[in-house]
């Protein structure tokens, strides 16, 4: 199966999801549960993260009676098994499955709305953590939207308009540095199944720090509908990469064009920000963020996208896409989005800062290593030029070196054979550290 098919499948195991098993009773047609039944299967078993699993479980089975979640009880127990760790090429036990599926009822059967809230969630993430073995970022994840607490927001003819507020965050381990493929909107057509294409419109801006400003043709799929919508776009990343961000808003004059030429904007509002940045005192080092304001036409297909990112679209299109092009993604998503990636423009290199690191055994190091990742697997160079990031600025603490040891650890078991060059560096670090005391 191609990047592209995968993709595409994994998008619409998420619509079907959304249009099958979260339809009212009275609107279902004859054959409902069979259908239902199918469309947890596919979600099963497609590349979709399990966190967005296991959270369209709950919000999926809170909505229905206890007669219905009896009748999805196997399509539920099969999700559930293609959650769990496994080990290489088997399935997890049935015992596994029946201590998640318990902990799945309870959350299910607690207090709240007929729907996923962030309290069912970190129930769930908490009191599963060790059956699942959670990273920071799956247990820290929440986001969704409110329909009954709207914003008001400005169209670009300068109306007000009630707008959605969208939300999504997570927590991470990884360094701002490691989210800038997932916060540069360039790269979400690469991180997302929903966005086919982010286009240039005009000359984009580009800095030699790698900051760039431009207008792009953002193209969304949507079930048979295409939605597409020019984003004025600006990516940033500090000098210490401590905070990676991209503001987005609908062009005005793209917006005035377009309507002249009949053929209009599908949105009155789509702005917002996604960032990476460092928080001192959180969960995690890191927080990884993405806000969204959205207005759409009632009975549109862009109405249709905006209640579909709202019920909970756009917090799980994010942690799939940040899932995606992440060291915190799954290897499947990851390696299908590097592979993406690599068939594009590269992407500028990251701003030049005094490097604590020597330049040269850097660059040898890197260069051996990327030989031997791309004899093996395709377009790598780009994630270990980016986990080096950290160790060639101008915060490297020497204290930092065990974190860099992980890396070739963590390298070598995906690899084979950096621990060598690893070593190799490590003598170079030593020679120059001698010579410097001299």
């Amino acid at each position: 199966m191609t990047t592209a098919q995968a993709s595409a499948r994994r998008r619409r195991a998420f619509e079907r999801a959304h249009d099958v098993l979260r339809q009212p009773p009275g609107q279902r047609a004859k054959g409902w549960a069979d259908d239902a039944r199918r469309t947890l299967h596919a979600l099963a078993e497609s590349e979709t993260p399990r966190v967005v699993k296991l959270r369209l479980l709950v919000d999926i089975l809170r909505r229905q009676s206890p007669r219905d979640r009896q009748a999805l009880d196997a399509g539920v127990r099969h999700v559930l098994r293609h959650t769990l760790p496994t080990a290489a090429g088997r399935l997890p036990p049935d015992a596994l499955v029946e201590q998640a599926k318990e902990l799945l009822d309870a959350v299910v059967e607690a207090p709240g709305g007929a729907f996923l809230e962030e309290p069912h969630w970190r129930q769930l993430a908490e009191e599963s953590a060790p059956l699942f073995g959670f990273a920071v970022a799956e247990r820290t994840f929440e986001g969704g939207c409110n329909d009954q607490d709207l914003a008001t927001k400005l169209t670009p003819d300068g109306d007000p308009v009630q707008s959605r507020v969208l939300i999504a965050q997570f927590w991470t381990d990884q360094p701002p540095s490691a989210f800038i493929d997932y916060v540069s909107p360039r790269n979400w057509p690469s991180c997302s199944s929903f966005w086919e294409s982010m286009e240039p419109l005009s000359a984009v801006v580009q800095e030699p720090n790698g900051n760039y400003t431009g207008v792009f043709q953002e193209v969304v799929k949507i079930g048979d509908a295409t939605l597409r919508v020019p984003l004025e776009v600006g990516f940033r990343m500090n000098a210490d990469l401590s905070r990676v961000w991209a503001r987005f808003n609908i062009d005005g004059g793209q917006y005035q064009k377009r309507k002249a030429d009949e053929d209009p904007v599908p949105v009155d509002v789509d702005t917002g920000t996604v960032s990476a940045e460092t928080v001192p005192g959180g969960p995690a080092a890191t927080r990884v963020r993405a806000v969204k304001y959205l207005s759409a036409p009632p009975g549109s297909d862009a109405a249709r996208f905006a209640e579909l990112a709202c019920d909970s679209g756009w917090s799980e299109m994010m942690l799939t896409m940040a899932f995606s092009c992440s060291p915190d993604g799954p290897s499947e998503l990851a390696a299908a989005a590097a592979r993406t990636r690599a068939a594009a423009a590269p992407r500028p290199a990251a701003p030049a800062a005094p490097s604590a690191v020597p330049a040269s055994a850097a660059e040898e190091f890197v260069g051996r290593v990327v030989k031997d990742c791309m004899d093996g697997v395709d377009a790598t160079g780009q994630h270990v030029q980016r986990l080096l990031t950290r160790f060639t600025g101008p915060s490297w603490d020497p204290r930092w070196i065990n974190d860099l040891l992980d890396i070739g650890v963590v390298t070598a078991e995906r690899y084979g054979r950096v621990l060598s060059h690893l070593r190799g560096l490590a003598d170079r670090l030593a020679a120059d550290d001698q010579r410097s005391s001299r």
